[in-house]
């Protein structure tokens, strides 16, 4: 394993435990007030929900896209590259996938950083401000997150 990290309580002196994540590599903080709003939601299909799940998994760290044709995508995941396309386009429409480049006239998506993101909280807190809130029908806007509410 690599070096030991020692925390300390700065008001007790006593050591924090401190352990690495046991995932098997890269990880990404998620919103799961949010992502249970859209797989809760009757707004999307199994197929548009199931796709969520999927760009959470697979979204590039920061605010990178996700450099793959709808094609490409359509071929990792087992739809025709027609329902892909239709199911980004509404991703995007709801900006629960948000776009973060083009070639031709192509759109390269990732995930709102709003739902997930793999960074540090200070990096997320500055994707936020790169883009609107996800509209996310069912989910109440009006609760303020933990570091909204400071």
């Amino acid at each position: 394993m690599g070096a030991v990290r020692r925390l300390v309580d700065a008001d007790t002196g006593e050591p924090i435990p401190y352990a690495p994540y046991a995932f098997s590599g890269r990880h990404t903080q998620v919103d799961k007030a949010r992502v249970e709003a859209i797989t809760e939601s009757k707004a999307f299909t199994p197929s548009q929900k199931f796709l969520v799940l999927w760009w959470i998994g697979v979204s590039p760290e920061g605010m990178e896209p996700l450099r793959a044709t709808g094609a490409d995508i359509a071929k990792r995941v087992g739809m025709s590259t027609d329902a892909v396309g239709k199911i980004n386009r509404k991703l995007a429409k709801h900006r629960i996938l948000i776009v973060r480049g083009r070639v031709g006239n192509y759109n390269f998506y990732r995930i709102s950083p709003y739902i997930a993101f793999h960074g540090t909280g200070l990096e997320q807190r500055e994707a936020v401000k790169t883009c609107n809130p996800p509209d996310i029908p069912g989910f109440d806007e009006n609760i303020p997150a933990r570091w909204e509410a400071q």
